[in-house]
């Protein structure tokens, strides 16, 4: 393992490197507030188990988590309610199709969502959390992702990026109905969305989600407090779908480049969890066709070839 000094100044190469690397990428534009964002935004992180953040690039740059607050929703799902409870609403099966998409859902012998990290099977996630926990679910789930990240101010939800999420979810609507009218989801279909929409809508920075990575990789020990977020075990069931699902249907091609296990969001980020080493973070607004962040993804495999991180 690098000592501080190493890694930040590969932290500081790969910004330099990597920054203006987008392609043809452009940012999320189905959601309006995210089309507003400088798409020349970068910042990279890395948490170490030893509690050390270490950031370059635009440091300060804020953004909603979108897809990766999948993570935040399944790991909280596990510890409050159960693992058999939480796997008999979704599969762990990855996904060919895109992750909006309707069709692997009618193809599902038992009509659930192949896994808990495409739209519907968070949806059902989120179905499930606030039907259990009614009013308290958004404040409960804030302040697991607040201690999942060792974020002691707390995080909070971007009401601008959720008004503009809401009033432009005809897809995700339509696949929570769906599901309602076959009993998949089995709770009030506006109440799940909007538990959805604002755990979609969360605030935060590399810095944040590279700690919450490194919970993860660190058996669930949070390495910025030593709290204990989540069980040994739900934290390699969390890893173990980040690694075959955690990019759309790009985690295969991933997995190949990459090699560590991984949550992309359409704001640009990319959140890492490397077992018994680090959690890294990455956000560039630019998206691939698939919805994952370009100069991210290269900055992600640079980083792995460099400090020998694939195959852990």
């Amino acid at each position: 393992m690098e000592n501080g000094l190493d890694l930040q100044r590969i932290l500081d190469k790969t910004a330099e490197d990597c920054r203006a690397l987008t392609g043809d990428g452009k940012p999320a534009s189905y959601i309006p507030e995210l089309a507003t964002v400088n798409p020349k935004l970068f910042s990279i992180s890395a948490a170490t188990l030893d509690g050390a953040v270490l950031s370059s690039g635009d440091t300060n740059a804020r953004f909603s988590m979108q897809s990766m607050s999948k993570v935040i929703s399944l790991a909280f799902a596990l510890e409050r309610f159960g693992h058999d409870d939480v796997f008999s609403k979704v599969g762990m099966e990855p996904c060919s199709e895109p992750f909006n998409s309707i069709m692997k859902l009618e193809m599902t012998s038992n009509h659930t969502p192949l896994n808990p990290f495409i739209n519907s099977g968070s949806i059902v996630m989120a179905g499930l959390i606030a039907e259990r926990l009614g009013e308290s679910a958004l404040e409960e789930v804030l302040g697991f992702a607040s201690r999942m990240t060792g974020n002691k101010r707390g995080l909070e939800v971007n009401e601008r990026v959720y008004r503009s999420e809401s009033m432009t979810a005809d897809r995700n609507r339509s696949l929570a109905y769906f599901m309602h009218s076959i009993g998949t989801l089995s709770f009030d279909v506006e109440r799940s969305l909007d538990l959805y929409f604002r755990m979609c809508s969360i605030e935060v920075g590399t810095g944040d989600l590279a700690v919450m990575g490194a919970t993860l990789a660190n058996a669930g020990k949070s390495p910025a407090t030593g709290e204990q977020i989540t069980s040994l075990d739900n934290s390699y069931t969390v890893i173990g779908i980040m690694s075959v699902c955690g990019l759309y249907n790009e985690s295969a091609d991933f997995a190949v480049k990459v090699g560590v296990p991984a949550k992309s969001g359409v704001s640009g980020g990319i959140v890492c969890a490397v077992p018994g080493k680090m959690g890294l973070a990455v956000f560039s607004p630019p998206l691939d066709a698939g919805g994952n962040s370009v100069a991210g993804v290269k900055a992600l495999s640079g980083l792995s070839r460099q400090m020998k991180l694939r195959g852990i």
